[in-house]
């Protein structure tokens, strides 16, 4: 990845908890806790499971720099949305602690040298992982869910 393609996606990162925010603008309750039209979770549970994994995501950015060796922690959807209640909890600070937890990575990432960026972190089994890994994982999966949330919402991405 160039430096000009880390800052774009540093840009997508930390414009994402605005385009959250933006996705579910409007909905009426509702909206929020009706069944999308596939299988999947509501417009809510989206949300509140973007917010857990930008949690753990902060935590595991953390540890990378500190050159702990990151568990990549299993993580079933599914019965996380069971046992958080996901589908009963506000949204509002859900949006709050995605916005927070990125504007902090966001200050992290951007005060990280070249050589933080693509240094190799240590991860389970021998295996590695770098900053910009973490990076492009995190826009991706802010992505992904937005468009689940959209598609909730409306029937389209």
């Amino acid at each position: 990845m160039t430096p000009d393609q880390r800052t774009a996606l540093l840009a997508r990162y930390r414009g994402g908890p605005q385009l959250l925010s933006e996705a579910v603008a409007g909905a009426s309750l509702a909206q929020l806790d009706g069944a999308p039209p596939e299988p999947g979770w509501t417009a809510r549970e989206n949300v509140h499971h973007v917010s857990d994994v930008a949690v753990m995501a902060g935590l595991r950015l953390r540890m990378m720099l500190l050159d702990i060796e990151v568990e990549m922690w299993p993580i079933d959807g599914d019965a996380m949305q069971k046992r958080l209640r996901n589908d009963k909890r506000p949204i509002t600070p859900a949006l709050n602690t995605v916005e927070a937890l990125v504007e902090s990575a966001g200050s992290i990432l951007g005060s990280l040298r070249e050589d933080e960026w693509t240094q190799p972190r240590p991860m389970p089994g021998n295996a590695s992982r770098c900053v910009e890994d973490w990076l492009a994982a995190s826009v991706r999966h802010l992505d992904e869910h937005i468009d689940q949330i959209r598609y909730a919402l409306t029937g389209t991405c």
